[in-house]
């Protein structure tokens, strides 16, 4: 398992993207990785544990987009980069 954890401020960008790019994919599957009674609009932070198929899914995604990340914040690219190239 992979941890990946995100603010409320961070899953709001996913959210402001909506479907344009691989935001809304990944954002669905993410939702699949949350703790049982955790919302994806709950205030402060989620922790997601991400299985390996679901990480390398994300990546996939992320890398078809050359890693680029379009509308997110600095912060919230760097985060998701480092998550990618965490995964072994």
């Amino acid at each position: 398992m992979y941890q990946l954890t995100l603010t409320k401020g961070e899953r709001d960008a996913f959210d402001w993207v909506g479907n344009r790019y691989a935001a809304r994919e990944i954002a669905r599957l993410l939702l699949g990785c949350m703790e049982e009674g955790v919302e994806w609009d709950n205030e402060g932070e989620i922790v997601f544990s991400v299985p390996e198929h679901v990480a390398w899914e994300i990546n996939r995604l992320a890398e078809e987009e050359d890693y680029l990340w379009p509308c997110f914040a600095p912060e919230l690219s760097s985060k998701l980069n480092a998550f990618c190239q965490a995964i072994v």
